[in-house]
């Protein structure tokens, strides 16, 4: 592997919070793959904001792992807004859920996406060039976003896809979350809290009303 030293940081990081990976080896091959890809496509197209390769694996590849010391992932999930594939792409690494949607409306990213499926052998990633509010998927058990939107606004998205006890995640800053925590736990228990750099991962699981 070209990258394999700077990598190991992914390894170290599983490691200390105890993320269980099938098989690390093929993950960190597909890691470095991408990795390849993304520097590639960096050249022609604006990608990410990231200009080392360590900036990459800690600020991205990482940083998409975080919600996996909250717990597993559902066996279908769905990644709205995934741009250059984060968080979804380093999930489906680490994670292999059974199927992962990907929502992307701009071409470029959309093609780019459709790339790095091929190239890592993702068979069971389908990624959608639409918009959300155009994209018709059926009910999944996991939904998260990086960025997408505001978090009651981001909730509001995923109540479509989301049914009693489907999960959903998101990151927001650690004011944005005190604000609107009480209004989420009307409709969401908290089952996972990760604050990284005055930041928070949320998982949250919709409630079943009776």
């Amino acid at each position: 592997m070209r990258y394999s030293h700077e990598l190991t940081a992914i390894s170290d990081w599983c490691q200390r919070y105890r993320i269980p990976c099938a098989d690390i080896d093929t993950a960190m091959h597909r890691f470095d793959a991408y990795l390849k890809l993304l520097l590639h496509y960096q050249k022609r197209t604006n990608l990410i904001g990231c200009e080392s390769v360590s900036q990459i694996v800690e600020d991205l590849f990482i940083d998409s792992l975080q919600i996996l010391r909250t717990g597993d992932l559902g066996a279908t999930c769905v990644d709205v807004g995934s741009g250059a594939g984060f968080p979804a792409i380093p999930l489906q690494i680490m994670a292999s859920p059974a199927a992962f949607h990907l929502v992307e409306p701009r071409t470029k990213r959309y093609a780019f996406l459709q790339c790095v499926c091929r190239e890592l052998g993702f068979s069971t990633v389908i990624v959608h060039n639409a918009k959300i509010e155009n994209c018709d998927l059926a009910s999944v058990d996991f939904a998260i976003s990086k960025a997408f939107a505001p978090i009651l606004d981001w909730l509001g998205t995923a109540r479509r896809w989301t049914e009693c006890g489907a999960q959903v995640a998101c990151l927001v800053a650690q004011g944005d979350w005190e604000a609107a925590r009480q209004v989420v736990e009307k409709d969401y228990v908290v089952v996972g809290e990760i604050d990284v750099s005055q930041r928070v991962y949320v998982r949250l699981e919709k409630r079943c009303r009776v």
